[in-house]
């Protein structure tokens, strides 16, 4: 029995995120800047290009300096940008992006992102309440691990806009749940909280999406034959029947059991914000219910929710709860008697309210797939006029992409990786330095110096540290130094002492220093001491009686005192 490739559309429902990563976010003030109502994602290889003052810009970089940023870019900020979006609503939070491809920097929608969407749709419809979880699918040791007979490739997307995310929350306590938006708190503690009226700003995010709209080609493979051989001779598979369903029917089959999955998600979903309406939940209702008509009957196409705004439902598998509005309460720890699962991530598109991430997928007619090949071709014809063009900037003569192309096309990118390396170094070495860690900024800012030798910001990181370090060398040796002076006998510490508070604090001091008691030698060396004291402070004895219990003991102190009366 052959393999079956299907070639299938992926078009975008409701804005879509596929995240390349924490490590990939643009931060205000390194990566993006904001101006009149825009973002400005900076490229590096552009500003020296256009012979930006690099060195200036690093300094500004380590102070997240937007305004002296695009002072510096004055006239050339569009130039030097890799991207420009419109700005939904202003941000100082970082923004999330979008996974993009190496080589063409385009935004794409990986296969592992939609299996792992398919692999929760299937589980509900493969689970039973006879088997464990984990034997739902099989695993990879022993080779009956479903999900390797179902191949995804990954699908490549026009292009991204900037789109404004809000989480939906529930507040109150025991059986008094109400709906709510949660927002960021102006108070002292900090916290953020929840309350009925919608408002884009304040505990919000800005992620990099797709539209809907927007559609891609790719392909899902079904290994019937290899399935055949393991099902034949390998370890028995856990809902067999199921299976060999799934993977020797056609396409459709497949969708229909992704569609029964997000009906019935949709569904629970509804009834969740029917049962907990606040601000603006009613755009919500209806997105479900545009969501819902899409959803054919024959298996022609499936809607499928992946990706960033998943929500704890669908990434489990949607088996735990029939009803999403009684998920039951947390029995302890910080969240005691609270819901579980209330929050959902909405996000405002086209000035209305929805749920993200929703991905209409189908398979294509050989008519489709040639129009769509064709199209391909064309834009990959367009993308090499991109990278060959010398300042890729001007519209250069279509020519077919070579070799030496390619390498240098990867050496940009190598110095586009190295440059980011460099500025999360001296970054890194700025943040070691405010928090007074010496040596792990000069490694960070040294590390900086090794990729790029000439420039300034490493060398000018190493200097204070070393400064800073050594001040706080020398600081540590006057320390020393005292602590060493107590190290001597107390009578020789406390000699000389012209005052009772003086000679107090040097005795409390010593002891402290030397981990010791105060026993019947200090004593003595105590009374010689006051001895030697003026007049005067050897009538404080009485007065400073409290201070004096405090640091030699009370029995001591008595003892003192009566001899000095005596």
């Amino acid at each position: 029995m052959e393999d079956k490739r299907y070639p299938i559309e992926l078009e975008v429902i409701t804005p879509l995120s596929v995240g390349a990563g924490n490590d990939n976010e643009w931060t205000k003030g390194i990566d993006f800047i904001e101006k009149e109502g825009k973002v400005y994602v900076i490229d590096m290889q552009k500003a020296v290009a256009q012979g930006i003052n690099m060195s200036r810009l690093a300094e500004l970089f380590l102070k997240r300096d937007s305004i002296g940023i695009t002072s510096l870019f004055g006239r050339k900020l569009e130039t030097v940008s890799r991207l420009v979006f419109d700005s939904p609503v202003p941000t100082s939070n970082n923004i999330k992006t979008f996974l993009r491809t190496q080589l063409y920097d385009k935004p794409v929608v990986a296969g592992s992102s939609i299996k792992g969407a398919v692999r929760s749709a299937l589980f509900s419809y493969l689970r039973d309440n006879e088997r464990k979880n984990e034997e739902v699918f099989g695993n990879m040791k022993d080779g009956t691990d479903f999900m390797r007979f179902i191949h995804i490739g990954d699908v490549e997307l026009p292009n991204t806009s900037l789109v404004n995310s809000k989480i939906f929350n529930l507040r109150g306590y025991g059986s008094d749940w109400q709906g709510g938006w949660k927002h960021a708190n102006t108070g002292k503690d900090g916290n953020s909280h929840t309350d009925g009226n919608y408002s884009p700003t304040g505990f919000n995010t800005l992620y990099e999406c797709a539209l809907p709209g927007m559609k891609g080609i790719g392909n899902i493979t079904l290994a019937k034959g290899a399935f055949a051989l393991a099902h034949t001779y390998g370890k028995p598979y856990s809902h067999s029947e199921k299976k060999q369903q799934l993977i020797n029917g056609s396409l459709s089959e497949l969708f229909k059991v992704i569609n029964d999955s997000t009906r019935e998600y949709l569904r629970k979903e509804k009834l969740f914000f029917e049962e907990y309406p606040a601000d603006r939940t009613d755009e919500l209702v209806d997105n479900i219910d545009y969501l819902m008509s899409l959803i054919p009957e024959d298996g022609s196409s499936c809607l499928l929710k992946m990706s960033v705004g998943v929500g704890f439902h669908s990434i489990t598998g949607d088996w735990q709860h029939g009803d999403y509005t009684d998920t039951g309460e947390w029995k302890e720890g910080r969240d005691r008697g609270k819901k579980k699962s209330k929050s959902r991530k909405t996000v405002e598109y086209n000035k209305h309210l929805q749920l993200m991430g929703f991905v209409r997928l189908r398979m294509l007619t050989a008519e489709e797939l040639e129009t769509a090949s064709q199209a391909l071709m064309q834009e990959h014809k367009e993308r090499i006029k991109h990278i060959t063009s010398p300042n890729r900037l001007l519209e250069p003569v279509v020519q077919p992409i070579t070799e030496e192309q390619l390498q240098r096309e990867q050496q940009r990118k190598a110095e586009a990786e190295k440059r980011n390396k460099y500025e999360k170094l001296i970054e890194a070495a700025q943040k070691y330095y405010l928090d007074n860690v010496w040596a792990e900024a000069i490694a960070k800012a040294a590390e900086a110096k090794a990729l790029y030798p000439d420039e300034s910001p490493a060398d000018e990181m190493i200097e204070k540290c070393n400064k800073a370090k050594a001040a706080e060398e020398y600081q540590g040796k006057i320390e020393q130094e005292s602590k060493d002076k107590f190290k001597r006998p107390l009578p020789e510490v406390i000699k000389g002492k012209s005052s009772l508070g003086n000679l107090m604090g040097t005795i409390e001091k010593w002891l402290k220093i030397n981990d010791k008691p105060f026993g019947d030698d200090e004593y003595v060396a105590l009374v010689e001491a006051v001895k030697l004291l003026p007049t005067k402070e050897q009538k404080q004895l009485q007065k400073k009686q409290g201070a004096i219990i405090k640091t030699i003991g009370e029995d001591f102190a008595k003892r003192l005192l009566s001899e000095k009366n005596e």
